[in-house]
């Protein structure tokens, strides 16, 4: 059986990295939690994504929404900027994080700051809240010519790389 890649960027295989996590193993810190939400957007995995939310924010989770920005949008990378706390011990943390996608034949970038919380009863980190940078809440960038350098930062040609997916 061949391992995939995991979608989250950590180099590691799928079933290792963010699979266990999807499937209901507590995500052992906030940039874990970060990574695996990622994923299951990559995967069209809306009930984990609910399932992670902070209880007292699922009241205005827009599961259709969300849905349909996960089938419509063409996942490329997820860059980790940042983080603060979210380790084994802490109560809280920060992941502050970029995800490039191409939706409706743009190429986009989403540039938040999330909040996690960990409940100490039950053993989870849960996302809490995001702020979205106001300068740059969502980037539209040029789609790049099929011989220029693709703008993910693989280094490859654009049609060798995100072209290619």
């Amino acid at each position: 059986m061949e391992s995939t890649v995991c979608p989250c960027g950590s180099g590691m295989p799928f079933g290792d990295c963010c699979e266990p996590l999807i499937s209901g193993k507590p995500a052992p810190t906030a940039e874990a939690l970060m990574r695996s939400r990622y994923t299951a957007y990559v995967r069209g995995d809306i009930d984990y994504l609910e399932s992670t939310l902070a209880p007292e924010s699922r009241h205005d989770f827009d599961k259709q929404s969300a849905g349909d920005w996960s089938q419509r949008s063409e996942w490329l990378q997820l860059e980790i900027l940042d983080t603060e706390g979210g380790k084994a011990g802490d109560a809280e943390g920060q992941v502050e994080f970029r995800a490039h996608y191409i939706f409706d034949k743009n190429r986009l970038t989403h540039h938040e700051r999330s909040s996690f919380r960990f409940d100490s009863e039950d053993g989870r980190w849960y996302f809490v809240e995001a702020v979205s940078f106001k300068n740059a809440p969502v980037v539209k960038v040029a789609t790049p010519g099929r011989n220029d350098p693709c703008s993910c930062g693989s280094g490859k040609k654009y049609k060798k790389c995100c072209a290619a997916a």
